[in-house]
Order: C-alpha cells, then structure tokens, then sequence
C-alpha cells in the first residue's frame, strides 16, 4: 500500500482539527438564515434545490462536503452544449485533453490527467446514471454523443472519490444522467442546421402505459456533416465529414408493492475522421486546416450497444439499489496516413497504420441505505463487480524504397500486433454519517477495492530485413487497495455550510498496448495513488430578490507512483506510460450562480473561476526516448495558473404568448505545460458562444454561435503534430415540444 495507515490517520487527524478550527472561528459569526424552499412550479429555477448523487444518495448540492458541479439538459441546451469540449470548459479546474477525433477525449480534473494513452485508464471516474462505464480504446476514455442524447443533467465530483465512485477517481468523477420515462405523455422533435453543412435532427416519445407507475421512452438522432474546415491540399477534399446516429429504448415498471425496475436500451454509430488526418504535421503542413502529401485518408467507425438495468425498492429497514451494465463495442481505424505522421512527403515511403478493437464489459453494483438521510445518522453499505475483455489488432504495412530502404527505424515500423486485456474488480464499499450536535456531521467513507488484469501480446514481424516477432507473452497485474474518506461540515446557518475532507483515489495500473524492443521491462506500470484534503463553504443567499448559490474550495494533494506519458525509445512512435515518482497539486475553486429579476424578466449569472499549481517532488525522473531526464521541481501538466467560465442567460416575455432568450457564455484559460519535462507551454485562449431566440408554448427557435471570434488553440502535440479545438461554429435550431 503506497498510504499506510498511520499516513492516513495522521493526515485525517489534522484535517478533522482543522475542521474543528474552522467550527470554532465561525461560531461567534454564524446567524441563522431564512430557507429557500424548492419552487415546485419551476423546474429550472434557481430557487430550486439541486439534487445530486455525489454519495450515492439524493442530497442538496449545498449538504455535500466536497465540490460539485451540476448542469441541467435544460442549462446544456440554452447554452448549446454539445460534447465532451463544450461541458468541460464550464467547470472550474476542468481540463478538455484531446488528439484530434472526440473518441479521444480525456477529461482531466485539477491537474490529474497528464499521463494517457489511447488503451490507457483515464484519471477521471466516467459514469452513466451511477454506472461505471469507462474502459477500451475506441471511445472508452470519455463520453460519446450518445450519453448526451436526452440528458437530465450532468454531475462534476471534484477531488478524489475512489471511496464510494471506485477505479479512476482520482481527479474526480462525472456522471451523466439521462431522463427516464414518465407517467404522463410527452414528445419532442428538434432540428438544426449549422455550419459545415451540418444538418441534425433528434426527438423522443413518453408515454404512460396501462399499468399505473409503468412508462416508456423511445427516442433517437441522426447528425450529418457534409462539409468540413480541414482540407486535402491535393484534392480540395474535406477530411473532416462525419456521420452519428442513436436510438434509446426505456421501460419503467413497479415490481411488487414498493419496488421499481428500469430497463434501459441503446445503440449508438459513428464515422468520424481519424487521428492522423486531423493533426498538422509541423514539417508538412502550413497551417493547422491544410494536409500535404496525403496518401490515404484515415476513418474511424464505432459501433456501440448498451444496456443499463436499474431496480430499486423500498424494504423498510433499508432501500435497496441494484444497477447493472453490459456494453459491447466495435471500433476500426483502417488506412491512417503513418508517413505523413511521421513527417515524410515523398512517393518512395507510403506507411499505413491501421487499428482495430473488440471489446465488451459487464458490470454489476448493488446496495443497500439507510431511509431516512435526515435523521442524524445515515449508513450505506455496497458490492460492485466488473469485467471487460479488449481484442486490439494493430497493422503497420507497407512499401519503403530508395534511400529510406536501409532505414531501421522505418523497417521496424513494418509489424502486425496482437494483444487482449481481461478486468476482473471487486469491491467493497460503505458510508456511515453522524450528526455530532445540531451543526456539526462527521461522514466516514471507505472502499475496498481489487483488480486483477490479465494481457497477452504477441507480435509478428512485417519485414524480412529484421527481427522483431515477439512470441505470445503474457503479463499480469494484481492490485488491493483501501480508499478511506474523512469529511466533517459545520452549519453556519440552515443554508450555509463549511466542511473539511480528506480523500484518497486509485488509478490502476495496466499494460502498453504496443511494447518497445529493447523496453520490455517497461510494458506494466503500475497503479497511481492520490491523498487529497480539502475545505470549502457553500451556502444559498438572498438579496433582496436575487438569490446567490457560491461555493469556494481549496485544495492539497499528494500523488505517489504517478503515470506519465513518455517516448521510451527514439526509433518508436508509439507512446508508453511509466511510473515516474510523485507530485504536490494544489488549487483553488469559485463557482457562484445568481438569479435576479431584471426588467421585465430574469437573468441568471454563473462564474466559476479556479487556479491549479502542481511540481514534481525531488527525485522524480521519466525515461524519454532513452535518455532519464530528471523532473524534480518542475511544473506538473495540465495545472493551469486560471481557468474562468462566465454564463448569461436572459429570459422576458415579449407578448402574451411569446418568451424572448437570450445567453452569452466567454471561457478562457492560461499558463501552464502540456508535458512533464516543460518544454511545451499550454496555450492560452478565449472563447465567446452567443444565442438568441424566441419560444411559444409547444415551440422553440434559436439562433447560435460557437466560438464566434474564431479563437485557434493548440490541445496537444503528439510526435510534432499539433491539434487544435473546434473553430467557429454558426446555426439555428427549432424545437417543437407536446
């Protein structure tokens, strides 16, 4: 265990003194406030309380001793977002890591994220309705635009939550929550046109069934990209066309006289361009839009089936909760352009890297609570277990002629591999919460969790001029680890909390896909450790008639066995992850939302603001491209000096029948690293989104603008491509609603 448990109480003592010292210097100060009770006839209210599931329970936003953010379906639509880019740049210390593809995309939380590859565990915990469903290369670091589809809302955990969310949450957790049926009938149809000859269109229908509490929710989308911004310099092609779809089929039915089951189906495609094709090679490409010497043009597809159980039921001493997910998936990358990535652009070298993977994971959780949260003591109690199975083929084929014959480092590309990664988790995990006196709750949580990971390579050499087969080896990787949590929040008024939290994380270790000769020893690493603590305030305010909802965090961690990315060897392309050593993390997060009638209608203000520094503890060193470069004191990645988000959203009546809105929303971020030696500073940006619209009863119209400065800023390099965020984005929507 990297965190022995003297560690862990010693740091837990200090933090529940701590929290006993901030109790202690706010007493003389708090005064009692008036409650704002939920406004039931609004849904999008701020009035209302915002119900999350931060500790697998329905609570207040403001009840939860850590930092969480929460956006509504409604709030994401107003703003129009969309995807992944677009849900991360609203939350503070929130990070978008991307190459290119959105099948790609990382999210990284407070500086956690900078070592990933493309088969990798993320550092964030990915989750669908409390499910974890994250694992497997194509798509299975982030979401996809299925898990947007029909969304209720989207939940930011802040900080490590390895405790009751498990495997990943070391910077934190996001879990997306889709709508479920309802008992009274409801329909919608929406469509959009946009830039790029962009055309979408998506609905659904609700509707009650005979038996009463039963329902059905059937829906679906079809987007279609015709045209695209980066072009084939050859041919005038665009390469960036695309085609999505989904459909979601949803039952809702009463078991018995206090149980309930949801069963839930879906399916999900996509073609999208691939990852060499949208990165701007630095010795080829003039500018970040414009591919030279393209040979081929790589696609990427995806298929995709989910489905998601859900039973729950009322057993008077204790409510029971089991949910249950089973994902399979199909991912293929022929035809990528590997000379072209390389850097080269001559008729005798012609490099193809194709890629393909099956994969499909099964996973169970079940638990059970106490019924009452609000009765000064609250317990819950859980198992989970899941498994996954990953094929991957990986092709590099080719020819190479002329002066590149003799090449080496170009024949050692010329390889078929073939590699399969078997999960099997389980885990034990519980809370238990006491009300110390009428202010002060003290909630102890814990998980027991093992992982046991199973990897077969074997490689088969592509060239005759060297020796590079690899016979079928096998790797394991067996990890137990026990994630303790240690809140304790004090009431300064029924609407105002302190708290203070020490958390622990867990990111498992794994197996690169595509080991390098001569660095075998390199093919596992192992897991990543974080100890966290945390103090924060959250509190609901009313000024006259605005009400304000702030939330302040500051933050500490601690990372041993960090995972970082690294070239290990300078005639391989392939990127690897090693354990490296250890980092200090620490920031500061604001968010603070505010209702307030203006004119004749209300606007609604959101702010989140936050500041991450990190370094690299003394003795820390990565081995690149044969070299062992020393990191103590350096900058950790993805730790950024601000990250600021700012929201306006106005809506008044403008006849008797017909709403005005109206939203602006501005993002920005800078200083910090992308890399772990610091040599390449993250850049900078400033984004500016703008709608306009008008609705009726049954029916809205909206006109938007994404980025409309058409701000360019780089994501990330891999091997001297760079790329680069979604440019200028213009379109109008209309949706019909019954």
């Amino acid at each position: 265990m990297p965190f022995k448990r003297t560690q862990f109480l010693r740091l837990a003592s200090r933090g529940a003194l701590m929290g006993v010292m901030m109790s202690a210097w706010t007493a003389s100060l708090a005064q009692e406030g008036p409650s704002i009770a939920a406004d039931d006839g609004d849904e999008t209210s701020v009035l209302d309380t915002v119900i999350v599931q931060a500790r697998k329970r329905d609570e207040s936003i403001e009840d939860v001793p850590a930092s969480v953010s929460a956006i509504s379906g409604d709030r994401a639509e107003q703003l129009v977002l969309e995807n992944v880019e677009d849900i991360v740049r609203q939350i503070p210390g929130g990070i978008q890591v991307a190459s290119g593809p959105d099948y790609l995309d990382d999210i990284a939380l407070r500086g956690q994220g900078g070592g990933r590859i493309g088969f990798s565990e993320s550092t964030t915990g990915i989750y669908r309705d409390g499910m974890f469903v994250a694992g497997g290369g194509f798509g299975g670091r982030s979401f996809s635009r299925i898990d947007f589809f029909d969304m209720a809302g989207v939940e930011v955990y802040r900080g490590p939550q390895g405790a009751l969310y498990g495997r990943n949450a070391v910077g934190g957790a996001v879990n997306v929550r889709t709508r479920r049926p309802e008992e009274t009938f409801s329909a919608r149809l929406k469509g959009t046109i946009a830039s790029e000859e962009r055309y979408g269109l998506e609905g659904f229908v609700n509707t009650p069934m005979a038996m009463e509490g039963a329902a059905v929710r059937v829906g679906g989308f079809y987007e279609d990209q015709g045209d695209g911004v980066y072009r084939n310099a050859d041919t005038g092609q665009a390469l960036d066309t695309e085609t999505k779809w989904g459909a979601r089929a949803s039952l809702l039915s009463p078991v018995g006289e206090t149980g309930q089951v949801l069963l839930m189906v879906e399916h999900y495609e996509s073609e999208a361009p691939g990852f060499a094709t949208l990165g701007q090679n630095l010795n080829l490409d003039p500018d970040p839009f414009t591919r030279v010497g393209l040979s081929t043009i790589d696609r990427v597809s995806i298929e995709q089936t989910s489905v998601f159980a859900e039973y729950t039921a009322d057993l008077g001493a204790a409510d029971l909760t089991v949910l249950g997910n089973y994902k399979v998936r199909d991912g293929d990358r022929p035809g990528g352009d590997l000379d072209h990535f390389l850097g080269f652009n001559t008729s005798l070298l012609d490099l193809l890297d194709e890629q393909a993977e099956e994969f499909d994971r099964q996973g169970v959780e079940m638990r059970l609570a106490s019924p009452d949260a609000g009765s000064g003591f609250a317990w819950l109690v859980g198992v989970d277990y899941q498994t996954y199975r990953s094929d991957i083929t990986s092709d590099r084929s080719g020819m190479i002629a002329g002066p590149y014959a003799g090449s080496a480092a170009l024949r050692a590309q010329l390889r078929n591999d073939m590699s399969t990664e078997e999960l099997d988790s389980y885990s034990l995990f519980g809370l238990v919460g006491f009300e110390l006196n009428d202010r002060v709750e003290l909630t102890l949580e814990g998980r027991i969790q093992t992982d046991d990971k199973r990897f077969t390579f074997e490689r088969v050499d592509g060239d005759a001029l060297t020796d590079e087969t690899i016979p079928q080896t096998d790797f394991t990787s067996d990890s137990t680890r026990f994630l303790p949590t240690v809140s304790l929040t004090y009431a300064l008024t029924e609407d105002s909390n302190l708290y203070g939290r020490i958390a622990t994380g867990y990111r498992p270790g794994g197996f690169n896909p595509t080991p390098t000769p001569g660095f075998f020893d390199q093919t596992s690493y192992d897991p990543e450790d974080i100890l966290s603590y945390e103090a924060g305030y959250k509190s609901v305010l009313r000024l006259g008639e605005t009400v304000l909802r702030p939330q302040v965090s500051f933050y500490y961690s601690e990372t041993e066995d960090v995972q970082a990315t690294t070239n290990l060897s300078t005639t391989n392309t392939v990127f690897s992850l090693q354990n490296v050593g250890g980092n200090t993390v620490y920031g500061a997060e604001v968010e603070l939302s505010a209702y307030s009638p203006v004119g004749a209608g209300n606007l609604l203000t959101t702010i989140g603001l936050s500041t991450t520094q990190g370094e690299w503890d003394e003795g820390t060193a990565i081995l690149f491209q044969g070299q062992t470069v020393d990191l103590s004191g350096l900058r950790v990645p993805r730790t950024r000096d601000y990250i600021a988000n700012i929201n306006f959203a106005y809506e008044q009546p403008l006849t008797l029948t017909l709403d005005g809105m109206a939203s602006l929303s501005f993002q920005t971020e800078g200083g910090g690293y992308d890399n772990a030696t610091n040599t390449r500073s993250s850049e900078s940006y400033e984004i500016l989104d703008l709608s306009v619209g008008i609705k009726g009863d049954s029916w809205r119209l909206m006109v938007f603008g994404r980025n409309i400065t058409d701000e360019m800023y780089r994501l990330v390099q891999v091997n001297n491509n760079d790329f680069y965020n979604t440019p200028q984005t213009f379109g109008v929507s209309v949706t019909l609603d019954y």
